[in-house]
């Protein structure tokens, strides 16, 4: 039950973190657009250590739960190293923070779902979801430097795709919710 109530919780954090840096996105967007990509590196960093955080706690298998703490602290080591670096990066779209971020976490979805195969679903549809709107989201964050529109009028640019599997995932977790409450309440 602690287990899971840490579960619960870092996924919550997870969620409120990610509403505020979307909040301040969007805010800082309309007032002054193409000002708001250093927020990505609070994104990708939140989103990193909480869902690293959330996969550790997830995994059973002592050695997994090792590689996500290597891997963590080698990834924002190097992420660091290249603001140190190269601060001018601050200012725009990451490519190695990106890319390096989300294949770990995509990585720990997969080892999830594989883990699960014969197990009980626990964070199934989250996983799912997750592997599904990084991976998306991913390419289209690594475009992000770049100003991609598929229409002019109508407009229609590349980020409409982010919005839509953004929704897909939160479709997910709320099926997650359901599901761990359905759960929770055949329990008793």
């Amino acid at each position: 039950m602690k287990k899971r109530n840490k579960l619960y919780k870092t996924v919550t954090a997870y969620l409120v973190i990610l509403f505020f840096v979307e909040l301040l996105c969007n805010l800082i967007g309309y007032l002054k657009p193409g000002e708001n990509s250093f927020l990505s590196h609070f994104y990708f960093n939140s989103q990193f250590l909480l869902l690293s955080i959330f996969f550790r706690e997830l995994f059973i298998d002592i050695t997994l739960k090792k590689i996500v703490i290597v891997s963590y602290v080698t990834i924002t080591l190097l992420i660091t190293a290249g603001y140190v670096l190269n601060p001018k990066i601050f200012w725009q779209f990451n490519l190695f923070e990106i890319v390096s971020t989300s294949a770990l976490l995509v990585i720990y979805g997969f080892i999830h779902l594989f883990n699960t195969l014969n197990n009980k679903k626990e964070y199934f549809y989250f996983s799912i979801g997750l592997i599904l709107y990084l991976i998306c989201s991913s390419l289209i964050f690594m475009s992000g430097n770049y100003q991609l529109v598929f229409i002019e009028d109508p407009y229609i640019d590349i980020w409409i795709f982010n919005t839509f599997f953004y929704i897909l995932f939160q479709f997910l977790i709320f099926k997650e919710w359901l599901f761990i409450n359905k759960v929770a309440n055949n329990g008793r």
